[in-house]
């Protein structure tokens, strides 16, 4: 009989300092924890499931003036915001081979909340991994319970 291998779901993103493209302090947070609390030494146990949310920019541009636009300035965007995320999923892919343990990863778009909620209930992980972005522990607790 098989072994069931528990699903763990983590939500990651970049940093947020400019020059930095790195992944967020929570998110090394949230993945190192994930290794040291949940996986130990039980990597075949686990398999790791690696979301990022990309949040599109509101009104089409990203450092950039509007005004001096053009057509070619949305496809370099998107494929730099493209570059981006698959660089962000690399060191996290990269850690789990170094480590031993299974993991996939991928990139969707749209508001975080939302899209981390519809992928939890369309892949139903055993569990789900999000780094805290400073907030207190009660804030954590009252935005989880509010968006699932």
């Amino acid at each position: 009989m098989a072994e069931e291998v528990t699903r763990v779901m983590v939500a990651v993103n970049e940093s947020s300092m400019k020059g930095y493209p790195h992944p967020s302090i929570s998110s090394k947070g949230a993945f190192e924890w994930t290794i040291n609390k949940i996986v130990r030494n039980n990597v075949s146990a686990f398999n790791l499931l690696f979301l990022h949310v990309q949040v599109p920019d509101e009104d089409g541009f990203n450092d950039m003036d509007s005004i001096y636009a053009s057509p070619d300035d949305f496809k370099n965007m998107n494929q730099r915001d493209r570059i981006r995320g698959v660089h962000l999923l690399e060191y996290f892919v990269n850690r789990c081979h170094e480590i031993g343990v299974v993991c996939q990863a991928w990139i969707m778009k749209g508001d975080p909340k939302e899209v981390i909620c519809h992928e939890v209930k369309r892949l139903r992980p055993d569990l789900l991994v999000v780094g805290s972005r400073g907030l207190g522990p009660f804030q954590k607790y009252v935005q989880l319970l509010y968006f699932l």
